[in-house]
């Protein structure tokens, strides 16, 4: 284990925060940094426990300018090295490290909150819970062992999955608190528990909050192009669409470059950008088996930090991924920086809260992803640009959307709720008011309410 910044001040309510994604990752970068930093700006004195691999902690002024941020916010970090091969063993061992030492911070300090987001952490932070009586904040994200079923890591049979329920059931039945990421995964938590929980069984529902992917507004902004990037890829004269992150069996990946096929009909200059850190072998065979050229194709990876030099390239993001139980849970960091970017983008329904966010003036549901409806939505997205640049009112509704529903202030100020009522109040139940989600302002109706 690796200490990072100076030791906290007594006086602070004191908290754990465990993540299995790192801090020096993509994710990490994007979707936890910004948080914890919010809530040690409320004061909490906050300590983080994350897994980093040995490429990122080789990047040493990384790790110093992570340091410095989280400093300057009053966290403070430790590091555990995660291990990656072979896969279960990995898991398993970074699990039993995780939990020694958490426990050994935590039996050091006394944190009054632990927090684990996502499962593997989670179950850490169960662990401090029972050592502790810390108060344990499980922020699921998305429904992960359904998600895992749909990537065939899991089958729904498999001792794995069936040890993937029940730790998810211990979690939700001892939470003091639940965070998920769409207002539907609420809906369904509040209404029937977890998938699978046998009924007499089922606990009343603890306090949930939404806490979607967000994104900063004042790093995603409207600008123009960097001519670096233009020059670099030979893009000056191209119509650029494309997508941001994973490439997984989740994504319909045909379908989206077949709208882009059609879209190529209508603005033939276009060209399709994949920004991922991931794999993307077989991407160029699946595009051209979708009508378009090698030269349309160009994947690539970018740093977070240049995510938001890239956007401003973009006239249109596109993304479409299988509908599912998993899928109502699941959040685009994605749409957020689009949106936020002043870029439009075209998604398929069914998907999260993308129906209820995505309107007329930001973007396009594809109600079928049949071929003739991904020519309409071709057609449709015409509407967006003037002169193959997005018009100035479309760049202002998605903004507008960004800001509303998806503005990371929203997003950090409800973490600090919930951290401000976890420290407050006596009884977990006491939490329940003003933990209602951030998203239900757009149309979805809290539980025991009909929407409109």
């Amino acid at each position: 284990m690796v200490e990072v910044c100076p030791d906290r001040e007594p006086s602070r309510t004191r908290s754990l925060f465990i993540a299995q994604d790192g801090l020096l990752e993509p994710v990490g970068a994007s979707q936890i940094l910004p948080y914890v930093c919010a809530i040690g700006d409320a004061g909490v004195s906050l300590r983080v426990l994350s897994f980093e691999t040995s490429a990122a902690l080789s990047a040493e002024n990384r790790v110093a300018e992570t340091r410095e941020l989280l400093a300057g916010h009053g966290v403070t970090w430790a590091i555990a090295r995660r291990h990656e091969r072979p896969r279960v063993a990995a898991a398993g061992l970074d699990l039993v490290i995780g939990v020694l030492l958490a426990l050994r911070l935590a039996l050091k300090e006394s944190p009054r909150i632990v927090h684990g987001r996502g499962y593997f952490a989670g179950a850490i932070a169960w662990c401090v819970k029972l050592a502790c009586g810390s108060r344990l904040i499980f922020d699921m994200r998305g429904f992960w062992p359904e998600e895992r079923v749909e990537l065939g890591r899991f089958r729904p049979t498999s001792l794995r999955y069936r040890l993937a329920k029940r730790l998810e059931q211990r979690l939700w039945e001892d939470a003091d608190h639940v965070v998920v990421l769409t207002e539907r995964a609420r809906v369904m938590l509040h209404e029937h528990g977890p998938i699978g929980a046998p009924r007499a069984q089922r606990q009343p529902s603890p306090p949930i909050s939404v806490i979607p992917c967000c994104a900063d507004l004042t790093r995603f902004t409207r600008r123009e192009p960097d001519p670096t990037l233009t020059r670099h890829f030979t893009l000056d004269d191209s119509f650029v669409i494309g997508n941001i992150g994973a490439v997984n069996d989740r994504y319909l990946l045909s379908e989206m470059f077949r709208f882009a096929f059609h879209l190529k009909a209508l603005r033939p200059t276009l060209r399709f950008i994949y920004l991922t850190h991931e794999n993307a072998a077989g991407l160029e065979t699946i595009a051209q088996d979708a009508g378009l050229l090698a030269e349309d194709l160009l994947v690539t990876a970018s740093t977070p930090e240049d995510i938001p030099r890239w956007l401003p390239l973009f006239k249109l993001g596109v993304f479409f991924l299988r509908p599912s139980h998993a899928a109502k849970a699941s959040c685009y960091p994605k749409l957020a920086e689009f949106l936020a970017a002043g870029v439009p983008v075209v998604t398929n329904p069914g998907v999260g809260d993308v129906d209820a966010i995505v309107s007329s003036g930001c973007g396009i549901l594809v109600r079928s992803l049949k071929d003739d409806d991904l020519a309409l939505a071709a057609k449709q997205s015409l509407r967006f640009w003037q002169e193959d640049s997005v018009s100035v009112e479309v760049r202002d509704s998605c903004r507008q959307t960004a800001a509303t529903h998806l503005g990371l202030e929203l997003a950090t100020k409800r973490y600090r709720d919930i951290y401000d009522a976890l420290t407050t109040t006596p009884q977990a139940d006491e939490i329940s008011a003003g933990a209602g989600p951030l998203v239900t302002s757009v149309g979805l109706s809290p539980p025991g309410r009909t929407g409109g």
